[in-house]
């Protein structure tokens, strides 16, 4: 593959995580591609994620949207159905389903999936040598599309709590982050009084998202009163 070939795929792959990025308010790695795989897994070790997914082009003369996860995971293999359901749904191809893969001592056979802490999903978007795949992909709405498939896909199965509801800051300042924890980066704040409406919660409802896209806060009464 000449380098012309993998600036142009990575391009696509940078628009599609970045619009999968924004949609859920999480962190986005590796967004340059300056690091390796092991450099990878050992900034994910250094955090308490619930979730990382890496995201590629296949190849090898097939159509259609795949996703690979943790052998045994239920909650990976959720994941992985719902976002080849999305993708297939949103661009209009082929669904091959979830998947796992083995290596012949029957050990995982991605380093992604298998050395990471989290729950790691590996998504293969469409074949990028296909042209009618890859005619879906190129355009700034198909990138679109497909990363905010890929962010509804992960929303629907993490984010699983009450929707909707409007509440009043009680708190002297209340942090807004990225997403729905602590180890999120804070990206503003409230103040008491200012009204707020919440479009969904984490399981555990904890943590609600604002519905103006601004992020995420903590929805315990020690912050917040509902209405």
């Amino acid at each position: 593959m000449d380098d012309d070939t993998q600036n142009h795929e990575f391009g696509i792959l940078r628009e599609i995580a970045r619009y999968t990025a924004e949609y859920l308010g999480c962190d986005l790695m590796n967004y340059d591609g300056d690091l390796n795989t092991a450099d990878r897994i050992n900034e994910i070790e250094k955090n308490n994620y619930d979730l990382v997914a890496e995201i590629h082009l296949n190849s090898g003369g097939g159509t259609g949207t795949e996703a690979y996860y943790y052998h045994g995971s239920a909650i990976g293999k959720r994941v992985a159905d719902v976002i080849c359901k999305n993708i297939s749904e949103a661009l209009a191809v082929r669904n091959r389903g979830s998947k796992i893969r083995l290596g012949k001592s029957g050990r995982k056979y991605y380093g992604f999936i298998s050395r990471t802490k989290p729950c790691g999903i590996l998504i293969e978007a469409v074949f990028i040598d296909n042209e009618k795949d890859k005619a879906k992909i190129i355009t700034g709405q198909g990138m679109k599309d497909c990363g905010i498939a890929i962010g509804r896909a992960i929303e629907s199965v993490l984010y699983d709590g009450e929707i909707r509801f409007e509440a009043e800051v009680t708190s002297p300042s209340l942090n807004i982050r990225k997403g729905p924890g602590m180890e999120y980066q804070v990206t503003s704040f409230l103040r008491m009084g200012n009204r707020i409406e919440i479009d969904r919660t984490d399981s555990a409802g904890r943590w609600g998202r604002l519905s103006d896209g601004r992020g995420w806060i903590n929805i315990t009464e020690k912050y917040i009163r509902r209405e």
